[in-house]
């Protein structure tokens, strides 16, 4: 998932991605907190649904920050790819070892040395992101692939910018193709239906929507913000009304993945158009939640276990303050992380 620093390389306007950036990783550790405490996966909830589509939209923002941040910088010359790839490398890397690692020091379970490889090397999102060891890698597996052929996409797009909507064309088609190939509203088991679905090719449609809306941006930008924000009030509501069943597969089979992922689509677009901003005291509030999103989307699991394991110690019931603990301390953890431990690499990817 990417979210860098972006305060020195997008201009003020798109400040409110943070907001969106920040507010789907809380809705990721709602959904995992709960999910954890009450032992069930309810996806007619808010937070049931986020659970999927929360780390959709992390796709998309994705695709959309690159797509600002590099389409007057990249270049079809092999050094300003170097230069991308080094950048991304000490972004994503340093934290996703350190997640990786402690999830096995924490583990019970043995982990074989090729999954260890592949999660160590990026190579786990090529090969299959369901190997991943952190709760939640297999997302960052997907956006090293996407990543690996953003440089190339980009490329083609500044000869003609017709290439990204082609692209987000032929991603969608795939995406919603394997919505009616691969899953079936049947499958009640997770394990069969999960490592189908984190594939990099069930997500790319997100990333390329996410490079589109910023290729177009100027195009749309004649639409008064009230209409925006109109249309992503709705798609939202419609987001947390649409009708589905008990079983979470639902959330991404057939005409229901249809709806949903064009509801984070259009969301997202209409969002980042509306020029939407908070007051002060909140703009800073979202800005920080969003530059911490990283280490709270990686880190959350970690700290819930330790949190958990400690309440169950000094306390006898610990359950009314588990939830809570365990938010304030992952806040904390990922502040920690993101102002002395995440930025120390970019200074060095510099």
């Amino acid at each position: 998932m990417e979210h860098p620093d972006l305060k020195s390389s997008i201009p003020i306007r798109y400040a409110g991605l943070d907001y969106l950036r920040g507010a789907m990783a809380l809705a990721v550790l709602v959904f995992h907190f709960d999910k954890w405490l009450l032992g069930v996966w309810n996806p007619g909830s808010i937070p049931g649904r986020l659970g999927i589509y929360a780390v959709a939209v992390f796709f998309i923002l994705s695709g959309l920050t690159l797509a600002l941040v590099y389409e007057n910088t990249l270049t079809c010359r092999p050094y300003t790819w170097f230069l991308f790839y080094k950048k991304r490398i000490f972004r994503i890397f340093p934290l996703l070892w350190l997640a990786t690692a402690a999830t096995l020091l924490f583990d019970d379970q043995p982990w074989s040395h090729w999954y260890i490889f592949l999660n160590f090397s990026g190579l786990f999102g090529f090969v299959n992101p369901a190997t991943d060891i952190a709760t939640g890698a297999w997302s960052i597996g997907c956006e090293l692939v996407y990543y690996a052929a953003f440089p190339l996409l980009l490329c083609l797009i500044q000869r003609d910018d017709r290439w990204s909507i082609g692209i987000f064309t032929a991603t969608i088609f795939v995406g919603w193709w394997l919505a009616f190939a691969w899953f079936a509203a049947s499958m009640t088991d997770q394990s069969f239906w999960w490592p189908r679905y984190v594939q990099a090719a069930n997500h790319a449609f997100f990333f390329a929507g996410g490079v589109a809306i910023a290729v177009y941006r100027h195009r749309m930008a004649r639409i008064p913000g009230i209409y925006w924000q109109i249309i992503a009030l709705c798609s939202a509501l419609f987001f947390c009304l649409w009708p589905v069943g008990s079983n979470p597969v639902a959330l991404i089979t057939g005409w229901d993945r249809v709806f949903f992922s064009s509801a984070c689509l259009l969301f997202t677009l209409a969002y980042f158009n509306s020029q939407f901003r908070l007051p002060p005291v909140a703009d800073r509030l979202f800005r920080w939640l969003g530059h911490i999103s990283y280490s709270i989307y990686l880190l959350h699991p970690l700290v819930f276990r330790v949190v958990k394991s400690l309440l169950t110690h000094f306390f006898a019931s610990s359950t009314d303050l588990l939830f809570p603990a365990a938010l304030l301390s992952t806040l904390a953890v990922s502040h920690i992380c993101y102002y002395y431990f995440e930025k120390m690499f970019f200074i060095k990817s510099a």
